[in-house]
């Protein structure tokens, strides 16, 4: 079968699982381009679902749906939609054909060949790099080629010498930059290992790579149980016999303790610091049964994460004791621990470890504010650090996450939902990757040959919520609301991310922000149909947006800067030299922003002002989420979810809320505060007086409130949120 063929106007490469038009490329999974060929090889006539089926999955049981999921992903590449068919047709309860030419003469390599050339180019660079560290490299001349006449030598010396002297330069630059700069990784064939109704997270497999652990959630709740799975028989075990708060699983190497982070009921209100336990369990049992574990380490004036075994005897893991995390080294036979690394002044965010080459890779941000990688022997000592070098444009993220590849120098790099190869140094290059699926949680088998992620989608939509009308006695309306939700209204709807809608001041219309184009974007949305209103890059993420009183501006928090948005859909980024992870609240007339910071790090409350483009601290608490009310009171929740008003002397903690406050954010009108608490209701609380009202109980599908403007709120709702784990396997 021809490796590339035309298709109309599109180039299909079968050998790099892409299909091309002019100079613009696009990878696709390798059975959606089975498909595609199998179309081709069969122009003129209707292919029938059976027959693709069995073709390009033989032997395999798979739904009608995986053959749709193809024709959509070919459809979307090729530029149609089931209501555009110019090129793949469907033929209803029969098939599907091809419409166009079909090219396969072996001038087609030649003209793509011609429009290919740069990235040919790249791959032959690319290639130099492909020579694994500190191998020889050597060159063989044969007797006869150097068997010359004295004036043959000196007629070709000057030739012959300089090529020898470009050849033994390229050679050294490649030994260097194959030890210095990101190696480009190709990942091939898919398979899906968990297809369920549930969300599995934190896939890794055994040290000996027989078994992948994950984390199994249950629908929209933050409850889970650690899971095993055979990676042969692909047989399931649940290791622990009860649903928890469970995170970062990890097995010793001689594969006798899963370990593991439990954290109080996250279902309960919090009413003290949270506390931390390390758990351990005997794994080998729990594939028999599950397991009750055991308290390994109680933490309850720290928060610990993310243990890795180093030996069969000894942990490291990730500690906070105050603002700052650290890296240390936790011995399981003496009961104590000792510090691996730390940063003064710095943040330790996340680390990877390498059993095979006994190093840590440890993401940082310093006094520079910028993200570096650590390279550490296992004593803690420092053999590197560099800043990690981001392509230009990339979107800003808070923490990354990296792994080392087996049997190689470098790491991959989980980045805004793809992967790139990470040099040592910091360099970032790509990764031949078989799909443009968010994708997360990469974890490698120990032999290098497959590595684990986690797919799937975060589906949002944005809704109304119109607050109930109270009867007089407050008993009779607590008693109406027995067994009843009230209910909300979604008024646009997709299969992506709608979310954080605002009503527009003086105006019908409500702002929103959507990735339904595959990009994070802000959309409008009234009398009129949804439109796009930005052009953020992709991998920006939308973090929350505020309009100006008139509701001619919007400012946006976006890759963690500010930007405002004009009416014309121009915008203008503003100049702030740190991170901005919330923003809370706009004075459009002073041009004053309240908004989280990040300082080398750490998270403050502050106010920005937009003309200087100075910050004045408010506090170091923690704070969660913050809005301001019409008389000017700032109103937040802290890290327990309390709520507090500043004071102009302390803060003032708002008693009545104790057992009111959730993730769910809230929203001010007229001086009074409407949140949900964990059970659900919807509440008011009046400054004035001081009065609580229960609304009514609310969906526990609400993720969290947005707006709010005459009695009726805008909400963030969760659809669903289903997660798979996945293999893929390299092909390098």
């Amino acid at each position: 079968m021809a490796k590339q063929y035309w298709l109309g106007e599109f180039f299909v490469d079968l050998s790099r699982n892409q299909i091309s038009q002019h100079t613009q490329s696009q990878t696709l999974p390798p059975k959606a381009l089975s498909v595609l060929t199998h179309l081709a090889e069969n122009r003129g006539r209707v292919v029938s679902y059976d027959e693709l089926l069995d073709k390009v999955w033989p032997n395999t049981v798979v739904t009608p749906n995986t053959l749709q999921r193809s024709i959509a992903q070919l459809r979307k590449a090729l530029g149609e939609n089931s209501k555009t068919q110019g090129i793949i047709k469907t033929h209803a309860k029969q098939g599907y054909s091809i419409e166009c030419d079909v090219n396969w003469s072996d001038s087609a390599r030649a003209v793509a060949a011609e429009n290919d050339n740069v990235a040919q180019t790249e791959e032959m660079s690319a290639d130099i790099g492909d020579i694994p560290p500190q191998q020889d490299v050597s060159y063989s001349v044969s007797q006869q080629t150097v068997k010359t006449t004295l004036d043959n030598k000196k007629t070709h010396s000057a030739y012959v010498w300089p090529m020898i002297i470009v050849a033994l330069l390229i050679a050294s630059f490649a030994l260097f930059r194959s030890q210095n700069t990101a190696s480009d990784l190709k990942l091939r064939e898919l398979n899906y290992l968990t297809a369920t109704d549930n969300k599995e997270y934190g896939a890794a497999y055994s040290p000996n790579g027989e078994y992948v652990l994950f984390h199994r959630y249950f629908d929209k709740v933050c409850m889970n149980n650690i899971w095993a799975k055979n990676a042969s028989t692909l047989e399931e075990y649940q290791l622990t016999n009860e649903r928890g708060t469970y995170a970062d699983q990890n097995l010793s190497p001689d594969g006798k303790r899963l370990t593991y982070i439990k954290e109080e009921d996250c279902t309960k209100p919090i009413t003290q610091n949270t506390c931390y336990k390390l758990m351990s369990l005997d794994f080998e049992q729990a594939l028999l049964e599950p397991q009750t574990a055991e308290v390994l380490l109680h933490c309850q004036n720290s928060a610990i994460r993310k243990p890795i075994w180093l030996d069969n005897q000894h942990i490291a893991m990730m500690q906070r004791e105050d603002q700052y995390w650290r890296l240390i080294r936790y011995s399981t036979e003496n009961k104590s621990s000792s510090n691996l690394y730390q940063i003064e002044g710095g943040h330790v965010f996340n680390y990877a470890w390498s059993a095979q080459r006994q190093l840590f890779a440890v993401n940082t941000v310093k006094n520079d504010g910028e993200h570096h990688i650590d390279i550490l022997y296992a004593d803690g000592s420092v053999k590197s650090s560099h800043p990690i070098k981001f392509p230009d444009n990339s979107p800003r993220l808070l923490k990354l996450h990296f792994q080392f590849v087996p049997n190689t120098e470098h790491l991959v790099l989980n980045y805004a939902g793809q992967l790139f190869s990470l040099s040592e140094n910091g360099e970032v290059g790509s990764v031949d990757f078989p799909f443009d699926t968010n994708i997360g949680g990469a974890s490698f088998h120990p032999d290098g040959s497959r590595v684990l992620l986690i797919k799937g989608r975060y589906d949002n939509d944005v809704a109304r919520l119109v607050l109930p009308k109270l009867l007089e006695n407050e008993a009779n309306h607590l008693e109406s609301l027995t067994g009843k939700t009230l209910e909300v209204s979604v008024f646009e709807r997709s299969i992506d991310s709608e979310y954080i809608a605002k009503f527009q001041p003086n105006e019908n219309s409500i702002a929103m922000a959507s990735g339904r184009t595959g990009s994070e974007q802000i959309w409008m949305f009234g009398d009129h149909p949804a439109k796009i209103m930005s052009n953020f890059p992709r991998g920006f993420y939308i973090r929350n947006m505020l309009w100006d009183p008139q509701g001619t501006e919007l400012l946006v928090l976006a890759d963690m800067g500010l930007h405002l948005l004009h009416p014309n859909g121009d915008k203008t980024r503003i100049d702030f030299s740190h991170m901005v992870t919330d923003v809370f609240h706009w004075d459009a007339e002073s041009q004053s922003v309240t908004a989280n910071i990040r300082v080398n790090g750490l998270r403050k409350l502050v106010n920005i002002d937009l003309n200087t483009r100075d910050y004045q601290r408010i506090n170091d608490k923690g704070v969660q989420w913050a809005a301001q009310s019409q008389s000017g009171a700032l109103i937040f929740v802290d890290q327990m979810h309390r709520f507090w008003q500043r004071g102009g002397i302390e803060d003032t903690l708002i008693e009545p809320l104790l057992e009111q406050g959730s993730s769910k954010r809230f929203v001010i009108e007229n001086d009074v505060i409407y949140g949900i608490n964990r059970d659900n209701q919807l509440w008011s609380f009046d400054l004035k007086t001081d009065s609580l009202t229960v609304l009514g109980f609310v969906s526990p599908d609400i993720d969290y409130i947005t707006d709010i403007r005459d009695g009726e709120l805008l909400v963030t709702l969760v659809a669903s949120e289903k997660k798979e784990v996945i293999e893929l396997s390299v092909a390098n």
